[in-house]
């Protein structure tokens, strides 16, 4: 931009007897100290915003956990603020050496944008003031990460049909498990991404059954097996070679293949706020309300086969499945137990167990909640002293096992299916 306005100010002519009214008039020792004092005040600026910055990423993660500092990393506002003190510093930079106090026509445009970069940084610091300071409470960052979960329920999981089926497990070709090839991790990691598009146009064109033995999220150790591969004599160091192309391991999970773990940021933070050292059960309640809208979400959402079959009807991937209850169960019940001292924590649980139980359609999620209220219940009761504090939890979960007894009046027999998603459905 400091080398366009040069450009610009020599072949328009926007000085002289044509001048701009908000063209700057001073002199060139007056132009070199106005580009000089901003940016020495941007730079300045920058180091402020980037130390504050890294001040809050601390209170963030020994607050809520460590996971959600990518929540600040990746803010959009906050890479807007430091992005224009540094373009603004950048600017004046490179603006100064055009200025000649040996008679050489000034660059009277070039200060003068300067000038309004300045007035635009000064704006951004405000907005960065208010935005830090409302980014950091908790009601505000528990409800962006939970925006992210039912963003990742939408995401990976289908609109639910009209009913609800499920899937007879495909038969295995004999010998299968003694016998299949397994490809090795090559490294230790979480497993990111499974490339199912890639997998699938490999097994197609080299008539192959592929069975996935991880899904998006798990831990591989090196050597650790990634999938296995039928027949056993097509596995082959080509084949390899092709086949980790179809994986991304790393040091983190992720939450782009992944609702499990966007769905465990909130239960880490209830978590922590139920420990001794922070006890604060009003964070924990609103991880626990977070996580039953997603929950809610993912109870009405469709299934996918475990298994792909192309357009011949032949089976080519077997996939781990992530469903509810897997999700519910993995989340919930790490709350359940730190909050079995907590009769707030406890109630609010069991509320929202009441809530999930008017969603769920499926003779597995149902049988999930109600193991988690059986289990909030009893574990619970064990712990309360005061005769109105047991009474009031028992009418809580009196109250969700009658939606579970309800619920389970309305769950269909599920219609039994063999055959699954077929040609280019696989890709999914």
């Amino acid at each position: 931009m400091a080398y366009i306005t040069t450009v610009l100010e020599a072949n328009l002519r926007l000085t002289g007897e044509a001048k701009l009214w908000w063209i700057y008039q001073g002199s060139a020792q007056g132009a070199r100290a106005v580009l000089s004092t901003i940016a020495g005040s941007m730079i300045t600026v920058a180091g402020l915003v980037f130390s504050l910055t890294m001040l809050v990423l601390s209170l963030t993660s020994n607050q809520f956990g460590p996971r959600l500092v990518r929540n600040f990393m990746d803010d959009t506002g906050n890479q807007l603020v430091m992005g224009t003190f540094v373009a603004t510093f950048v600017y004046c930079l490179v603006a100064l050496p055009t200025i000649d106090e040996s008679g050489v026509p000034l660059p009277n445009l070039s200060v003068s944008v300067g000038l309004a970069l300045a007035l635009v940084s000064l704006g951004v610091l405000i907005y960065f003031i208010h935005h830090i300071a409302s980014s950091i409470q908790a009601n505000n960052l528990l409800a962006r990460v939970g925006h992210e979960l039912e963003d990742a329920v939408r995401r990976l999981f289908p609109e639910a049909a009209d009913g609800q089926a499920i899937w007879a497990a495909p038969e295995l070709p004999q010998g299968f498990e003694r016998r299949a090839g397994e490809l090795g991790a090559q490294q230790s990691g979480y497993l990111q991404m499974t490339d199912l598009g890639r997998l699938y146009d490999l097994a197609r064109d080299q008539d192959l059954l592929i069975e996935l033995t991880h899904r998006p999220g798990d831990f591989v150790i090196a050597g650790g097996a990634l999938c296995r591969v039928w027949p056993p004599e097509s596995f082959t160091p080509e084949l390899a070679a092709r086949l980790h192309r179809g994986f991304t391991l790393g040091v983190e999970r992720t939450e782009a293949q992944d609702v499990e773990y966007v769905a465990r940021l909130l239960a880490e933070s209830a978590l922590r706020a139920l420990s001794p050292g922070v006890n604060d059960p009003y964070t924990a309640i609103t991880c626990i309300d977070w996580l039953g809208s997603g929950l809610a979400l993912l109870a009405t959402r469709g299934r996918r086969p475990p298994f792909r079959l192309d357009e011949n009807g032949e089976l080519r991937l077997l996939l781990p499945q992530v469903d509810f209850a897997l999700v519910a169960m993995g989340c919930l019940e790490p709350i359940r137990r730190a909050a079995r001292e907590n009769v707030m924590c406890t109630v609010r649980l069991l509320e929202v167990l009441a809530d999930l139980a008017r969603q769920v359609r499926l003779p597995q999620d149902h049988e999930a909640l109600t193991h988690l209220a059986q289990a909030v219940e009893a574990d619970i009761m064990d712990n309360l002293r005061l005769a109105w504090d047991r009474e009031l939890v028992r009418q809580k979960y009196l109250a969700v096992m009658d939606e579970l007894k309800q619920s389970g009046l309305r769950l269909a027999p599920p219609p039994l299916e063999s055959g699954g998603e077929q040609g280019e459905s696989g890709r999914g």
